[in-house]
């Protein structure tokens, strides 16, 4: 048995079966017939991909300029991420690198002939001026 025809006689028999008025016919048809018209309508609005409804609709002069400057938005926004990370990449590699010559210095001192309190003497101090001047 094909569909459309199991579909008849399943609607005949709750058909048979249904006890309404004539009236209340009338407007249950009238009602569905509302229904599927508005489930028909086109929707005259543009949305984002995935948004659905919820999306800003993009129609009107105002729509357009938000649509022109979102995008210039997020990429300030963007390009002030960039700009903030690579400074701390900067600042990183600058701390590494006085790290590293306090290391060496320490290394140095710790390594070296002199006596640490040798360097702590101000006339040392003084002496060491001079000579590299």
């Amino acid at each position: 048995m094909n569909e459309p025809l199991l579909a008849r006689k399943i609607k005949d028999a709750l058909d048979a079966g249904l006890k309404v008025s004539a009236e209340a016919s009338a407007r249950l048809v009238a009602a569905r017939e509302r229904a599927l018209e508005r489930h028909r309508a086109p929707t005259p609005e543009m949305a984002f991909a995935g948004g659905g409804r919820t999306a800003t609709r993009l129609a009107g002069p105002a729509q357009r300029l938000t649509r022109l400057l979102l995008p210039i938005a997020f990429l300030g926004v963007a390009l002030v991420g960039l700009h903030q990370w690579q400074e701390h990449q900067r600042a990183t590699r600058i701390a590494a690198q006085q790290a590293a010559e306090i290391e060496e210095t320490d290394a140095r001192l710790l390594t070296g002939d002199l006596p640490i309190k040798a360097y702590l003497d101000e006339d040392f101090q003084a002496w060491l001026k001079r000579s590299s001047e």
